[in-house]
């Protein structure tokens, strides 16, 4: 079986990257920082399709086959909206939503011509709830939430399993961004251990579930999430019998 994960340097990536390992997989490692954690490691930038690209066909042409792809690399810029940088938040909006994008259209067709696979985006309770002065973030985390969702709709005729992760606070370095610097985050304190994302990642391999949350340790975010994702729920139901 065979697993790619982008960010796997640290973090939720690298927590993922050991746990599917653990499970049995041969890990292909993915990040701008030279990942170790991998059975095969590439320094790469996600946001560079033809990067992307190079990895997939060089997986592919290696193994034959990509069970899983787990997309999560990205990164947040903190700042009002009228004083961050632009160049930043663009490249912001290349790693966090085309990134994904990129490596989906890549690996897909394989997935499509074996009838298997899951594909997992980690997400972010963000996606519901923009943040104030993380906004771009919000907004790229919004997009993937509707590619996963739509994606998820129209990959299931192939038996290929689309979910989406959505964290809340967890420990890792998402706040080392310079743009952080001397901001305190009241949340920090009910941030949860990459450990838990992991977790989710097995339990979407194992239902291909449209959403999985991720609470922090106040545990009431999802309930939250779940109330005003109500309907979408029952809008994708329809669409993805509406186009099968």
């Amino acid at each position: 079986m065979i697993a790619i994960v982008t960010g796997a340097s640290k973090g939720i990536g690298k927590s993922v990257a050991i746990r599917l390992k653990k499970l049995g997989y041969t890990v292909v490692a993915v990040s701008r920082t030279p990942p170790e954690v991998g059975d095969v490691n590439y320094a790469a930038d996600v946001s560079n399709k033809e990067e992307v690209k190079k990895i997939v066909e060089e997986t592919l042409e290696k193994f034959s086959t990509i069970d899983v792809l787990v997309n999560n690399a990205g990164f947040g810029v903190y700042g009002s909206f009228h004083e961050t940088p632009l160049e930043e938040e663009e490249y912001m909006v290349k790693t966090n939503l085309l990134g994904p994008i990129y490596f989906t259209k890549f690996v897909l067709p394989s997935m499509i011509s074996k009838r298997r696979g899951n594909i997992i985006n980690i997400i972010s309770e963000a996606a519901y709830v923009s943040s104030p002065k993380l906004l771009v973030y919000s907004a790229t985390k919004a997009g993937l939430a509707s590619f996963t969702n739509g994606l998820w709709a129209e990959a299931r005729k192939f038996n290929v399993k689309v979910s989406g992760i959505y964290p809340g606070p967890v420990k890792t370095n998402f706040s080392s961004h310079p743009s952080f610097k001397g901001v305190k985050n009241s949340f920090d304190k009910f941030a949860v251990e990459p450990e838990k994302v992991a977790d989710a990642v097995v339990k979407a391999i194992k239902t291909g579930k449209r959403e999985i949350y991720v609470p922090s340790k106040l545990l009431l975010d999802p309930y939250f999430l779940k109330f005003s994702n109500l309907f979408q729920s029952i809008t994708y139901g329809i669409v993805s019998k509406w186009f099968s």
